[in-house]
């Protein structure tokens, strides 16, 4: 008798890794097109292409999850490979939920019936917890990097300066800035501000708002780049040509934040680190979590609260008012 996990395994691993394009027929990729945005979509495919690989060992690359007959899909499939998918609570359930979507797009599709659904929605997640990811960034670091890239006076410099500046001031993802495009950006001169619309995860629009230094080391990037069309951070050729048809790709970003930080001697630090300091900075300053998760874009105040460095920095403070005697070791 197959096992649950076999039952998903497509009939030949050969002939499903050739498939380039998945049919409409495909639940999963139904349901990786109603994400919206590239940031959704990708941070889905991830697990679904993880569960590939435990339905079909002989599955790889990045379209295996296009392999797979979702239609068939089952609770005990379900429950089979969250026995076999390591790695921590948020991981975990993050595979599930995506196995939840595709389940859900298969029986709006009528491949999945209604009983078969519900024992599926029925699976509980992960209740485990991890200590949270990352760091806090505190502002002498933030200002080292700022004055690293202030003094390469090349254009690479000063577009370097302002990605680092809008993380830093807006806690935007690194996807986000990415894709920023000039033409979305506004200069309100009588404030001394830029406002820059942006469209986040879940394909959700929101506006960033840049004021005081934030706004000078914009205006500079501004006053090399120009206001041409294209992407706002875009490609920087080593003799200095800058490519506003290039938008700058996610890894390029974190190269380039690599290279900063060896620069300033600043380790152990990615940009998602600056997204997280954001947070604790707004919330240090007494800004409402409300406002503060409108900001950077988070659909429950609950995600803001995990991204809350504070309660780490307070731990740190209260064991130092305990102190225990200390004996240096004679020989």
């Amino acid at each position: 008798m197959a096992s649950s996990l076999e039952l998903l395994a497509p009939e030949s691993a050969e002939n499903s890794l050739s498939i380039e394009i998945a049919t409409p027929q495909c639940p999963a990729t139904v349901y990786i097109e109603t994400l919206g945005s590239d940031v959704s979509k990708r941070t889905m495919i991830s697990p679904l292409n993880r569960a590939a690989a435990v339905f079909n060992p002989a599955l790889a690359g990045k379209n295996a999850w296009r392999a797979i007959p979702w239609g068939k899909l089952t609770a005990p499939a379900v429950r089979a490979l969250m026995g076999r998918i390591g790695g921590s609570p948020a991981t975990r359930n993050k595979a599930l939920a995506a196995l939840k979507g595709v389940a859900r797009t298969a029986w709006e599709m009528r491949m999945l019936g209604n009983d078969e659904l519900l024992r599926i929605q029925s699976i509980k997640g992960d209740a485990g917890s991890r200590e949270p990811a990352g760091r806090y960034v505190p502002t002498g670091e933030i200002s080292t990097l700022l004055q690293t890239c202030a003094s390469d006076q090349t254009p690479a410099g000063a577009r370097d300066a302002s990605m680092v500046a809008i993380a830093a001031a807006t806690g935007a993802r690194r996807a986000e800035i990415a894709s920023i495009r000039a033409e979305n950006l506004c200069h309100v001169p009588e404030e001394s501000r830029y406002a820059v619309r942006i469209i986040g995860k879940r394909n959700k629009e929101r506006t960033l708002h840049l004021t005081g230094n934030a706004a000078r080391i914009l205006a500079d990037w501004l006053s090399i780049r120009s206001d041409v069309p294209g992407a706002l951070f875009c490609a920087v050729r080593k003799g200095g040509s800058i490519l506003p048809e290039r938008q700058i790709s996610t890894t390029a970003l974190d190269k380039i934040l690599r290279k900063r930080c060896g620069e300033a001697n600043v380790t152990d630090l990615d940009w998602h680190d600056l997204r997280r300091s954001t947070v604790s900075n707004l919330l240090d300053a007494g800004a409402d979590i409300s406002t503060v998760a409108g900001i950077v874009g988070h659909s429950s105040v609950n995600t803001t609260r995990r991204y809350d460095r504070r309660p780490e920095r307070a731990r740190i403070k209260a064991s130092e008012l305990i102190s225990v005697p200390y004996f240096g070791r004679t020989n």
